[in-house]
């Protein structure tokens, strides 16, 4: 590259083997980005990226999640079912042990719940969700409770519970807000 400081014409002359190299590296970083644009963008239903707003985005986010602790959910639903269904039927401690992890299980959930970063739009889902996470960490004590003490009352309190958190759950699978995009 040269400059021409002549008052009357200022030229820059630049060599062609040196813009052939920066035209190589531009084209390096447009290659580069489309790759990491392709990678790391969300995809419609068409399987066509979509670019997203930070709004949309932490919106996404919850919506993920949700999903997350809807799945969670279930398999805490079939532990306290299994829980309560094969009743006082082999060892004790097992069972005790059992009954604790899926307890432990249901606070995690419930945490997870209460503690994830909410979109303000989804404030009043946010806590129907936790209200419905709620519900099934009373289901998985009042299934402990079955398990300590295998009383008919302890039994009917744990299935009243789970039916209970059932419904809710239900309602979150078919929530307008969540399926929607």
């Amino acid at each position: 590259m040269t400059v021409s400081n002549s008052p009357d014409h200022p030229e820059i002359h630049i060599s062609t083997e040196r813009l052939q190299k920066m035209g190589w590296i531009l084209l390096g970083l447009v290659v580069l980005f489309t790759i990491i644009g392709a990678v790391a963008s969300p995809l419609d239903e068409q399987g066509h990226p979509v670019l997203l707003l930070p709004e949309v985005k932490a919106v996404e986010d919850y919506r993920q999640l949700a999903h997350g602790w809807l799945s969670e959910m279930t398999e805490v639903d079939q532990e306290i079912e299994d829980a309560i269904t094969t009743g006082q039927n082999g060892d004790w401690f097992s069972q005790s042990g059992d009954a604790q992890r899926t307890l432990q299980r249901a606070v995690k959930l419930a945490q997870q719940v209460e503690r994830a970063k909410v979109p303000p739009i989804g404030m009043e889902t946010h806590e129907q969700m936790l209200s419905t996470a709620m519900s099934y960490l009373e289901a998985a004590r009042s299934m402990l409770q079955w398990v300590s003490a295998p009383e008919e009352e302890n039994r009917e309190a744990a299935m009243e519970m789970l039916t209970e958190a059932r419904q809710m759950k239900s309602e979150w699978e078919n929530h307008s807000w969540l399926t929607s995009r």
